[in-house]
């Protein structure tokens, strides 16, 4: 009579911790941008609107910039800036991350990851 309520129960907990085990496919794969910009021009790319609770981070920095910042206009709407510097050609990558989802009291539910190769021409 064991045996028979033994066997269902350890199949059981070894299905629910091999699904715990499982990779999120509900995460986001990054989204990658490349992007091609003059010497001295600039680059600006709108990440859209976030809630109060919501926001975007730089993960990476760029290595050949003048300047390189997330701005929050109006508490709502996120613009991601960069220049280069003075007269540099070459390129740049810089990663981003967006958070979205949050009910306030949780955290943020749609991550996604924006990875920004940029190219600098003559």
């Amino acid at each position: 009579m064991k045996t028979k309520i033994l066997i269902p129960a350890v199949i059981c907990c070894i299905f629910v911790i091999l699904q715990g085990c499982k990779k999120d496919e509900s995460a986001n794969s990054p989204v990658t941008i490349y992007v091609t910009i003059k010497a001295n021009q600039a680059f600006e790319y709108d990440l859209g609107y976030f809630g109060f609770e919501e926001g975007a981070i730089m993960v990476r920095q760029g290595t050949h910039f003048q300047t390189s910042k997330l701005e929050r206009l109006d508490y709502e709407k996120v613009i991601y800036t960069y220049i280069p510097l003075q007269d540099f050609t070459g390129s740049d990558e810089v990663e981003l991350r967006a958070g979205r989802g949050s009910d306030g009291a949780s955290p943020n539910t749609n991550i996604i990851v924006y990875i920004f190769k940029i190219t600098i021409s003559k």
